[in-house]
């Protein structure tokens, strides 16, 4: 009896250890104690949705899951002529020759009896800003809603095939059909473009389509998406090829354009000889005059220069401006001491310039540029240099020089997060 009993009482201890380790385990009592990690660090970053290993699948069954989806709006006339759209994410380019465009529309949408029958439809492309009208086009019928007449766009006759384009999107495709194949939910129409049409506000100086001026949409889980910046060049896409295995970065994914141009901004050093255009310049300049500036003074004057002898010379003069000889323009950011009027001696001057130079400089990380800030101003030596190489009025105190041009990839952003900096109060 004595021994049973013994022997329920280790049993009783052993369980007892086992249910407190166990507990232990689960507080993490028995880890050692994280790194505070404050809520802007995890806005910041979008955070891996599990501490599964890179590479580790889980089947998401039949889903469409193809990354991106154009958001685009298709054109047509009825039988009476009257003009109609129809929102389509199901939509891509199918050959090359002739240059065709697939659309697949659903039996049930007004635009598929419309296109069967008049064997013409446009495809309208929209910037982000037409958002809400790509979404009311597709929330409603054309069988019960003139979409016209209750958006107040305005239908365009197009000028090669029997279809209305939206004279507000900034790309209209005018396409004639070729075919259509039955695929059982849908069918895909094949239409063969016989013009394409673009808004010459969205063209660059090659009379091409910039995507960031255009801004498309893409459709993706039922939400749309702005496209976002230009990441790599055709051409470079194979730079980074070097053999090794590829292990994902998740934890440098950032949830917004804007905290990803701050995070991924460097001081570039090293430029291509690829031609920065005037209108590049200017989103630059415009980025750095919405900088906030004390009192509104906004006491800056942004000289430009292109000129190879003038950056030469800076280059030559400026002890770290070395990379001029390589940069296709700089900005030298000056204070006006006139607009500072009263406030001059108190430097807000310099803060306003400094805001404005930091706008510039990630305007140049957005659209794809490189540069870098070379101080001019508070060295006398240096103020001289390049009042004297730009001509200076008086009145003007060179800030800095910036050096702008398309980077070569050889500089990389540094990680300057530091939470021993921050003091919690």
């Amino acid at each position: 009896m004595q021994k049973s009993k013994f022997l329920n009482l280790i049993l009783a201890t052993a369980v007892l250890v086992m249910a407190i380790m166990l507990a232990t385990k689960n507080n993490g009592s028995n880890k050692p104690s994280p790194a505070p990690i404050h809520a802007l660090q995890d806005t910041a970053l979008i955070a891996s949705p599990s501490t599964s290993a890179p590479f580790t699948k889980k089947s998401l069954g039949v889903k469409a899951e193809l990354y991106p989806q154009p958001a685009v709006v298709i054109g047509s006339y009825d039988k009476e002529g009257k003009p109609n759209m129809m929102t389509a994410a199901w939509v891509g380019i199918c050959n090359s020759n002739p240059l065709s465009i697939a659309v697949s529309m659903r039996p049930a949408t007004y635009s598929y009896g419309n296109v069967t029958d008049s064997k013409s439809f446009t495809v309208n492309i929209p910037s982000a800003e037409l958002v809400k009208y790509v979404r009311y086009v597709g929330r409603f019928s054309g069988k019960d809603v003139d979409k016209f007449k209750e958006t107040g766009l305005t239908p365009i006759k197009a000028e090669f095939v029997n279809a209305p384009y939206v004279k507000e999107f900034p790309i209209v495709i005018e396409c004639e059909l070729t075919e259509f194949h039955d695929l059982g939910s849908h069918r895909q129409f094949i239409g063969k473009i016989i013009d394409v049409k673009a808004d010459e506000a969205i063209l660059n100086a090659k009379g091409n389509v910039d995507v960031n001026l255009l801004n498309p949409l893409i459709y993706a889980g039922g939400n749309y998406y702005e496209t976002g910046r230009m990441i790599d060049k055709l051409g470079e896409v194979t730079d980074g090829i070097d053999g090794k295995p590829f292990i994902p970065n998740y934890s440098q994914r950032y949830e917004n354009e804007t905290l990803g141009v701050i995070h991924n901004r460097k001081s570039v050093r090293h430029f291509t000889n690829q031609p920065v255009s005037k209108e590049q310049i200017e989103t630059l300049l415009r980025a750095g005059m919405a900088a906030p500036t004390a009192v509104n003074r906004q006491p800056w004057v942004f000289y430009v220069v292109t000129q190879r002898d003038v950056l030469d010379t800076l280059s030559q003069q400026l002890p770290y401006a070395k990379m001029l000889t390589q940069a296709q323009a700089a900005i030298v950011v000056c204070g006006d001491m006139e607009k500072a009027g009263n406030l001059k001696d108190k430097g807000y001057w310099v803060q306003d310039c400094c805001a404005a130079t930091e706008n510039i400089l990630l305007a140049a990380e957005s659209i794809g540029l490189g540069a870098v800030w070379t101080a001019s101003y508070p060295y006398d030596d240096r103020t001289e240099v390049v009042i004297k190489a730009l001509n200076l009025p008086a009145n003007h105190v060179p800030l800095n020089v910036i050096p702008i041009g398309y980077p070569t990839g050889e500089d990389v952003p540094k990680n300057k997060w530091k939470p021993e900096n921050i003091i919690w109060q």
